[in-house]
């Protein structure tokens, strides 16, 4: 293709045969179970390939891509997700990208995968962290978790340990995407990987938090599993961890 061309919407539809060329049947099928969201469609493309095409793109007419886009095709959504972390914008620009991105994002792939150390953001690192922290006070689960997400890449440091122990200690029952009394599992899994981050790199501040007990036990537990599992974590630290599971009933 050409990718100095500008976007239009036949050229859209150009592009998404294109995208028909690097289909996998095999990975297709591999995804779908993967991803487990029926709420899109897969062409089968791997994700070196669509990183590539999020490149070209994102030198040259992204915002017309963008404009363009469907959101029909898994493909679709993940590309519009490399391109907010190829491309050279100033910090409230990134940031506006990040928001209409974020109506598109519908499975933790489409979380996780867009979701890097942002220079745009550790140049404006205060500033931003309000703005996250937003993210994860969200009703929408997957903002929520893009929230958990973002500052597990950019904050575990010494300045924002605390606070992060605080967002990750708020994600319980009154948290406003509670779906009938609980949070989705996929925020709670998200909550938990950040959790193990924070432990891997501040035992001491994050055995408090494990100390009181006062998380779900399914996120409490399954942090202290991503704990266990680390090649990051001693031995004698993975033993203190492991001392606050919860027991669970039933």
């Amino acid at each position: 293709m050409n990718w100095e061309e500008m976007w239009s919407e036949e050229k859209h539809s150009a592009f998404l045969k294109h995208l028909e060329t690097f289909a996998d049947a095999k990975y297709k099928a591999f995804n779908c179970r993967l991803v487990n969201d029926d709420s899109v469609e897969y062409i089968g493309v791997r994700t070196p390939v669509l990183r590539g095409i999020a490149k070209k793109i994102a030198c040259g007419d992204y915002k017309g891509f963008i404009r363009c886009n469907t959101g029909k095709y898994y493909e679709e959504r993940a590309i519009q997700g490399f391109i907010i972390s190829y491309v050279k914008v100033n910090y409230e620009e990134l940031m506006k990208m990040l928001g209409g991105f974020i109506p598109h994002i519908s499975s933790w792939a489409l979380t996780d995968m867009p979701a890097t150390k942002f220079k745009q953001i550790l140049e404006n690192k205060e500033v931003a962290f309000e703005a996250i922290s937003a993210f994860t006070r969200s009703s929408n689960p997957w903002e929520a978790r893009f929230g958990l997400i973002l500052l597990l890449k950019i904050y575990v440091d010494e300045t924002y340990i605390s606070r992060i122990l605080d967002i990750c200690n708020s994600m319980n029952t009154t948290h406003p995407c509670c779906i009938d009394g609980d949070i989705p599992c996929y925020v709670k899994m998200g909550n938990a990987w950040l959790i193990s981050e924070c432990y891997i790199k501040y035992p001491a501040a994050t055995e408090i938090l494990l100390q009181r007990k006062t998380l779900d036990a399914w996120t409490q537990n399954k942090a202290i599993q991503k704990i266990k599992e680390s090649f990051r974590v001693n031995e004698t630290a993975k033993k203190r961890a492991k001392r606050y599971k919860i027991v669970m009933s039933g």
